[in-house]
């Protein structure tokens, strides 16, 4: 078995194949192209071939970051990420998995320094890399033919509080726009949305919304003209995702904003018909109350410098995500 691995600077240079072996929209040439010209980070790509076929690939970029952010204390350090330049639970690998220790292997030559693998969809287990959760998916399984058909199917108490908190939004101007459209004041709302996050990674520029590929859509809820919050979603594959959106805080309380915004992006991924709905990370709780499943995520920290390699290690609780999610049954059996 002959394997070869080479290393890529734009995205628009890596192998047709590569498409079809991303699994979600956000590992496409089309989406990386986005984040090249609207979130440069020094992005490159390793691309593996076996015997001639390509077979796996990498993504990598380089950003500041506190790397102690799930304690929330300030810690800005410079690291090489393995995953999306963009802040989605998609991972930064696609094709073989079982490749994955190669091209590691690889990177771990050519990368000095600390590189942080995210959203991988397993833990595998590395000699000498610290390995933990990170922050876990929430997706749904779209088994309803209408938002109808998806009340009936859940127990009282999840409907019954579904409709209570939705009477604020009942006067609500819902407008779908493209995402050209994205302006100042919600790009406010989103750095607003970020502050409060407890995962920050990058923070992305107005531009970078405002030229989202044409699959993109934005939805925005204006009580008159005040503007409430907004989300932008995609779908692809026959899979929704609910990319990143931002609100008033000062009205959530008053409109519930954010969980409307929610029944908003479950309700848009039921009418288009998708099997998956991807809810996104964070907020695990108001999501898994809506139905959403916790698909856990795992991370791997490697530095080329052995004794920051070793106190790596030994610190693996503070880097990882440590807090659990309680089991609900929010549907009729």
């Amino acid at each position: 078995m002959t394997l070869e691995i080479n290393k890529v600077l734009k995205s628009l240079d890596l192998p047709e194949e590569w498409d079809g072996l991303a699994v979600d929209y956000f590992q496409t040439r089309e989406f990386l192209d986005h984040t090249e010209k609207y979130n440069p980070c020094k992005q490159r790509y390793y691309t593996l071939f076996q015997n001639g076929t390509f077979m796996a690939g990498t993504i990598v970029y380089t950003l500041k970051l506190d790397l102690f952010t799930y304690l929330s204390i300030p810690s800005p350090f410079r690291m090489n990420i393995l995953g999306i330049p963009c802040s989605v639970s998609s991972g930064g690998i696609v094709g073989n998995f079982k490749l994955f220790p190669d091209l590691i292997d690889y990177i771990k030559s050519q990368e000095k320094g600390l590189l942080l693998a995210l959203n991988l969809d397993s833990n595998p287990l590395f000699p000498n890399a610290a390995m933990g959760r990170t922050l876990p998916g929430i997706v749904m399984e779209n088994r309803f033919q209408s938002w109808e058909s998806y009340m009936q199917s859940l127990r009282a108490n999840y409907r019954r509080r579904i409709i209570r908190l939705s009477r604020p939004f009942s006067g609500i101007n819902l407008k779908r726009k493209e995402c050209s459209k994205f302006n100042d004041e919600m790009h406010q709302q989103y750095l607003e949305v970020l502050k409060h996050s407890k995962g920050k990674l990058e923070t992305l520029s107005q531009k970078f919304f405002q030229n989202l590929p044409s699959n993109f859509n934005l939805t925005a809820y204006y009580d008159q003209e005040i503007l409430l919050g907004w989300y932008i979603s995609t779908v692809y594959n026959k899979k929704y995702y609910f990319f990143l959106g931002g609100i008033d805080y000062e009205l959530n309380n008053r409109f519930n904003t954010y969980l409307n915004i929610l029944f908003g992006v479950l309700k848009e991924g039921i009418e288009k018909k998708a099997s998956i709905i991807d809810l996104g990370q964070t907020a695990e709780i108001p999501k898994i109350r809506l139905g959403g499943k916790v698909i856990e995520k795992f991370m791997l920290g490697y530095h080329s410098n052995l004794l920051l390699r070793n106190l790596l290690k030994a610190g693996k609780g503070m880097l990882e995500y440590s807090a659990t999610v309680p089991e609900v049954h929010v549907f009729k059996k």
